[in-house]
């Protein structure tokens, strides 16, 4: 493809953004294209071309230059996501990426809030964050070393601070968004004459608006966050269960006590993945931050002794297990929220060695390897968010699917696992891991430690396999859809107006309207056209 196909005026159009953003911020050779135009696990439409604003004055300079033009834009944060939400849909769209808007403009010690760009990774805000005592309420999924604020907030997330103050979306008190037009909105008290931004509401919820929305409506600039005391205490504790109904009732049954700032269960074989993926240099790397976060010289010894002697024999005998974190203020609430989460999880199973929390805990933001499998093997996840009363059902009902299968997810070497999350004290997250054998992309090389690159096995093209994951995943997307499951990172995966109350899809058409009249912002993205 031609790099000046798709705009009405291709080769004026392109030197004009060079000359707004710069010769090396507009990306147009095969290698770049290729790669921002691939996701964790799959490829989009060729893109025409990647502009990497450094400042969000040029970001709307390019958009304005752009308008008219009938281009595609396709807004880009961390590139952490695997359900197509900055695929292009067509060829010839302009890719916006966003992580070069990196600043922290504003840390209110005083008011409580935190103004940072949409580029600034979860690592970097809660490494800036850290020294004064504070963190966001919800302060990063796993992938935080590269996953970005504003990537985060237009697909949601979850992990970091999810069992208490529910997910991404859930800590923004104002947004700034860029229409496609180069318009600027700002939400919240922020977007009321000179008002700091220390609000969420004032009038309709604009930022809930903007929330989730895949980019469909507009490209996040920057976000303001709330801000919390980082509590000085941070323990773990761990449950191993003989089948995922006893994890289910435990897991829920912590939830509602509403003490646990984060929670994950692992089925058998994601458990054993997870203990058999590390080399010596990585788990001295974990070894060594755990060591960092102890509360002491000699608690950090004793911790990770622990840890040693355990090995990775703790969960012997365990089919599935669950591990939660308390954040404390002192011990007597620490001694507090153990017992409470001891009393709500030791009916359904029996405590383990707390090594997993603890190790995730102190080393938060790892490197990426997990993006594959332990044997090289790709990885792609599905994931739903249900009530608890459905999560039986919708097992037994997976269990199914996979007995359907088996004969082929043998022959083509597929495997399922799953994973397992609350979110605060009403959602219960399932989240499938689909791993097969199949060519990795120079995507997953550039995001991979080089010492992953070199050691993980390569596979050839396995087309007849991935067919059969993309069969699998559908069938597993509509099994969420049946047992009445919301989703995170919606974006072309999850058909979020298929099932809307009318009205309330007017509506949602009617906003896109309005903020994108051309229909040029992520085309496709959520279901709306």
């Amino acid at each position: 493809m031609s790099e000046t196909a798709g705009l009405a005026s291709p080769t004026t159009d392109l030197n004009r953004l060079r000359g707004i953003l710069g010769d090396d911020a507009v990306l147009t050779d095969a290698a770049s294209l290729a790669f921002y135009g691939h996701d964790v696990y799959t490829a989009g439409a060729p893109l025409q071309a990647v502009i990497r604003p450094a400042t969000r004055q040029v970001l709307v300079e390019a958009l304005a230059a752009l308008k008219g033009s009938g281009v595609a834009l396709v807004p880009r944060g961390g590139g952490m996501s695997y359900s197509g939400g900055y695929l292009a849909p067509a060829a010839g769209a302009v890719m916006v990426d966003t992580s070069r808007l990196d600043r922290i403009l504003e840390i209110n010690e005083t008011d409580m809030y935190v103004v940072a760009e949409a580029g600034v990774t979860w690592a970097a805000l809660d490494a800036a964050l850290a020294p004064l005592g504070l963190r966001a309420p919800f302060w990063g999924p796993f992938s935080g070393i590269r996953a970005t604020i504003g990537g985060s907030l237009s697909q949601n997330a979850c992990t970091y601070g999810t069992g208490i103050f529910g997910t991404a979306v859930d800590s923004v008190l104002g947004m700034e968004v860029a229409l496609a037009d180069g318009a600027l909105i700002r939400t919240g008290s922020w977007g009321h004459g000179q008002t700091a931004a220390f609000f969420r509401h004032y009038g309709p919820d604009l930022t809930g608006l903007f929330g989730a929305d895949a980019g469909a409506l507009g490209i996040k600039t920057a976000a303001a966050l709330r801000l919390v005391r980082r509590r000085p205490i941070a323990t773990g504790i761990s449950f191993g269960f003989q089948d995922f109904e006893a994890l289910r009732g435990a897991m829920a049954a912590v939830a509602r006590e509403g003490v646990a700032s984060e929670s994950f269960g692992l089925d058998p074989l994601l458990q054993k993945q997870r203990l058999g993926m590390g080399d010596l240099k990585s788990d001295l790397k974990m070894l060594l931050a755990v060591g960092r976060a102890g509360r002491g010289p000699v608690a950090s010894l004793v911790q990770m002794a622990k840890i040693v002697l355990a090995g990775k024999n703790f969960l012997k005998d365990v089919n599935y297990s669950a591990h939660f974190t308390v954040d404390a203020a002192d011990k007597d609430e620490e001694r507090s929220m153990l017992r409470r989460i001891r009393a709500a999880a030791s009916t359904f199973g029996r405590e383990i060695e707390n090594s997993m929390p603890t190790v995730v805990r102190a080393y938060p933001f790892p490197p990426l390897n997990h993006i594959m499998g332990p044997k090289g093997e790709r990885w792609v996840p599905v994931h739903g968010l249900m009530p608890f009363s459905q999560a039986t059902a919708f097992h037994a009902d997976l269990q199914a699917i996979y007995a359907r299968h088996a004969d082929a997810l043998k022959k083509h070497k597929v495997v399922t696992a799953a994973m397992f999350s609350t979110v605060a004290t009403n959602a219960f997250l399932y989240e499938v891991a689909i791993y097969w054998e199949e060519q990795r992309a120079e995507f997953h090389d550039r995001i991979l430690e080089p010492s992953a690159v070199q050691s993980l096995p390569r596979y050839p093209a396995n087309p007849e396999g991935t067919t059969l994951v993309e069969t699998v995943k559908a069938e597993i997307v509509a099994l969420y859809r049946k047992h009445g499951a919301v989703h995170m990172q919606a974006g072309r995966q999850y058909q979020v107006m298929a099932d809307r109350n009318p009205a309330a899809a007017d509506l949602l058409r009617s906003v896109k309207r309005w903020a994108d009249p051309d229909g040029v912002m992520n085309p496709g993205a959520l279901g709306l056209n």
